[in-house]
């Protein structure tokens, strides 16, 4: 279905920097929305630390190569699949979609029927990958809130949890049990109790404080791997 609802093709500038790039394979890439683009080096956000820098082998050597780009949605990512994924022959693929998803008119079934297209094919295309499926990132700027947003991201996580179980080298992550979103312990896994000290301006995009910890719980999320 992708393309149905959206000018895909809008991002094209985007990948095209990508693409500028010589291929390297055998990285662990990262493909998703604004929570990746705003630690890459198509960001406007400069000041933000880098994940590709930040995050390396255990030698120093890159581990990993970062095909954010920001307000994307999950048909997005499955209409760039064969140029920002398949050359690139990657060891193990980071997803993470829907914070922009129900804008763009998408329920929580429609956008996890397109993410498992993408896992499907990286499956496929690269048997025994592992793929790990972040779902819906806290952020300040819907807490507190009851709103069709809200009700879909809890669908969405939980469509997310169920089709990760069902399929082998597929790990969910939710990332509202992450305990550096939180003040508190005892706050870990409530979207409505998210901190307030890691967010820029717009209360929905982590601030270079809050990517420091991002960068923290990649290299523990991934710690197998960049051995």
């Amino acid at each position: 279905m992708f393309g149905s609802k959206l000018k895909v093709r809008r991002f094209e500038s985007r990948v095209e920097r990508y693409e500028s790039v010589p291929v390297e394979t055998g990285k662990i890439l990262f493909y998703g929305h604004s929570l990746f683009t705003r630690c890459s080096f198509i960001t406007r956000s400069q000041e933000n630390p880098k994940l590709v820098e930040e995050v390396r082998m255990k030698d120093g050597s890159q581990a990993i190569i970062n095909h954010g780009f920001g307000t994307s949605s999950a048909d997005d990512l499955l209409y760039y699949y064969d140029r920002l994924i398949r050359p690139y022959k990657p060891r193990a693929l980071v997803l993470a979609t829907m914070a922009n998803d129900v804008s763009y008119g998408y329920n929580a079934k429609d956008i996890m029927e397109i993410e498992a297209r993408i896992v499907q094919w990286a499956q496929a295309d690269f048997p025994g990958i592992p793929v790990y499926c972040f779902n819906c990132v806290p952020t300040l700027k819907s807490k507190g809130q009851k709103s069709a947003f809200t009700r879909i991201r809890k669908e969405y996580n939980e469509y997310l949890e169920v089709f990760c179980a069902s399929r082998e080298n597929c790990i969910y992550v939710p990332l509202e049990k992450q305990a550096f979103f939180f003040e508190n312990p005892e706050d870990v896994g409530d979207y409505d109790k998210v901190r307030e000290d890691i967010w820029a301006v717009d209360d929905t995009h982590l601030n270079p404080k809050g990517y420091a910890m991002f960068m923290d719980f990649i290299r523990e999320l991934l710690a197998d791997l960049l051995n």
